[in-house]
């Protein structure tokens, strides 16, 4: 029977459409799954006053709100992947005790001219 070689075609075929660029949203989605993770390994949610969110919900509407501010239809027409990967390696490395560093991240290497591109790039 050809069975097997007709599944395997089939999974290629489901697995295709998810090899397309990044949209917007994804990215921001990728990005604030990142940065909630950073923040949860660096213990800034939880309930004493000086933590950054109150719990993981918070920080992902907070954290999805700033990529997308930063990430704007107006200003980012299209994904740079390498710049994506790169942003969110950057966001998992960032150092919990240096806030400059994080700045850096943030402002620098996860902004919209690292991980954006023109549209017909």
């Amino acid at each position: 029977m050809r069975i097997a070689p007709s599944l395997s075609l089939l999974s290629l075929l489901l697995v295709l459409p998810a090899c397309g660029p990044t949209s917007r949203a994804d990215a921001q989605g990728e990005a604030t799954r990142a940065a909630c993770d950073y923040y949860a390994g660096c213990e800034e949610i939880g309930s004493d006053e000086d933590q950054e969110f109150q719990d993981r919900a918070e920080c992902e509407v907070k954290t999805r709100d700033f990529f997308q501010g930063a990430w704007t239809a107006n200003n980012c027409a299209a994904i740079d992947e390498k710049g994506l990967d790169t942003c969110l390696e950057r966001i998992r490395t960032t150092s919990c005790s240096s806030g400059a560093d994080f700045f850096n991240t943030v402002v620098f290497v996860c902004g919209s001219g690292s991980v954006c591109q023109d549209a017909e790039d």
